[in-house]
């Protein structure tokens, strides 16, 4: 009988001990199993960010782009404004570089935004035959020109890569040249001498600004004939030197005063008035319809100006550079029109400002 309960114990504490082996073995095997599966899914976690970054990117979910501003007039400090809130308002780091009025320092900008990695550049370039050095000084980066852009002749600069956003310049010039055709006819008068105040000379608007009313009032059936040319280079203090000093020497006569911006002619305004002339016998017309020009259409003294939106090309010109760097066309979503000679070149529309419809334009 013990002999028997001996057997019998050995044989319970042989399973027992198999037993508890195995257990050992399966919980060893559970541990090193939800190691794995822990490191995997940190591994796979990580996989996934790095993937959801890489898409992000690719998305345009972040955007570091650089504008680079040059000569801050009034309206250009405008758009310099409207370019910081375009920027916040569309989820883009925006880097401002100050270049001047100065073609060697826009190119230095350039370099400096790529070195910095820039994924797009915006450009606002002190003449226009810098263009072709900035695309080239550009590289990789996507640029979008604002405001100043290529004439017609470069068009073919204008790609896939590199795009540009202003206004229509004949529009604004069709605008003043009917406002002032519309004026001397309903006078019966023919002949109309003119003084007008042109901006930076190498601007490819500035050529258009000054030529274009002259060719509306001549298809009009009047007979333009320039008396001064006053270059101002956009600035009002400028202007009101150079209308004062052609007073002083010449004492032209002229029948109207054609500005290429409301400075130049708010400075024009200027200068008559100390001259002792009343500049509402004359009358004058501007291009932006800036705060300060707004007011003098409603005081009389300027007779009419072209609105031209800054926060319109501000917006535009951001979104142009999203796009690029997203792989999308330039146009989406902006809502301008291309130009009918270039899909990569956008107009946010002029609009025509009189007495009438003024106070709806002060800010």
């Amino acid at each position: 009988m013990r002999k028997h309960t001996k057997a019998i114990i050995a044989i319970l504490m042989t399973l027992v001990f198999l037993t508890a082996c195995g257990a050992g073995s399966s919980g060893s095997t559970a541990a090193g199993g939800a190691k794995e599966e822990a490191a995997a899914t940190e591994a796979g976690g990580e996989t996934a960010e790095a993937e959801g970054e890489a898409a992000e990117a690719q998305s345009g979910g972040t955007y570091d782009i650089c504008y680079i501003s040059t000569v801050e007039d009034e309206w250009l400090t405008q758009l310099l404004n409207e370019m910081t809130a375009a920027g916040e308002k569309n989820g883009v780091n925006l880097d401002v570089k100050h270049a001047g009025n100065d073609s060697s320092k826009v190119l230095e900008c350039i370099e400096q935004a790529k070195s910095e990695k820039k994924q797009a550049v915006i450009i606002n370039v002190a003449y226009s035959n810098d263009i072709p050095a900035c695309i080239e000084t550009a590289g990789d980066m996507k640029v979008v020109f604002v405001n100043r852009v290529p004439d017609a002749a470069d068009y073919s600069l204008l790609n896939e890569n590199v795009t540009a956003v202003c206004s229509d310049e004949n529009l604004a010039g069709t605008y003043q040249g009917e406002y002032l055709a519309e004026y001397f006819t309903g006078k019966g008068q023919t002949d109309v001498k003119y003084l007008i105040l042109q901006g930076s000379l190498n601007l490819v608007h500035t050529v258009i600004r000054s030529e274009v009313p002259v060719k509306v009032m001549k298809e009009a059936g009047l007979n333009p004939v320039e008396v001064s040319a006053v270059a101002a280079d956009y600035n009002r203090e400028a202007a009101k030197e150079g209308v004062k000093a052609l007073l002083e020497d010449e004492s032209p006569e002229f029948d109207c005063i054609i500005s290429n911006n409301d400075a130049m002619a708010l400075g024009a305004i200027a200068a008559l008035e100390e001259a002792g002339r009343n500049p509402a016998d004359t009358p004058i017309v501007g291009i932006d319809a800036t705060a300060d020009g707004v007011q003098a259409i409603l005081d009389g003294t300027l007779s009419m100006s072209v609105f031209q939106s800054a926060a319109g090309q501000a917006n535009a010109a951001v979104l142009m550079a999203k796009n690029m760097i997203d792989g999308n066309p330039a146009i989406d979503g902006t809502g301008c029109e291309a130009s009918p000679d270039c899909e990569y070149l956008l107009y946010v529309p002029f609009e025509k400002v009189t007495p009438e419809n003024a106070a709806d334009y002060m800010k």
